[in-house]
């Protein structure tokens, strides 16, 4: 007689527990975006320190670091050649607006 009463109960834990399986899943989404990011920005303010360096427009070589679907922004400062590239980062979690900004320095 207990199974009857308990006939479906695991249907119901199931369909409970989707919906934070689904949370997770575009909470690890989301922060393997935001590494890759900031990985992307360091190595894009590097090169495009050392593009000015050497007589180039550090702001196209910057650009041409970041895959497309990464909004940059390029800014040149300093008595040396620094570099500034601030990128965003992809939302998959709706308003997660998150820039991520390195700086490099060439002498």
């Amino acid at each position: 007689m207990t199974q009857r009463r308990e006939h479906g109960t695991s249907t119901l834990e199931v369909a409970g527990i989707i919906p934070l399986v689904f949370v997770v899943i575009l909470l690890l989404v989301q922060a393997a975006l935001a590494l890759y990011t900031i990985s992307t920005a360091q190595t894009a303010a590097r090169q495009g320190a050392r593009a000015w360096s050497q007589g180039h427009s550090p702001e196209q070589v910057v650009r041409d670091s970041v895959p497309s679907w990464i909004d940059v922004k390029t800014t040149r400062f300093g008595p040396g050649k620094g570099v500034r590239a601030e990128l965003d980062v992809p939302n998959v979690i709706p308003f997660f607006n998150f820039t991520v900004d390195r700086e490099v320095v060439m002498p």
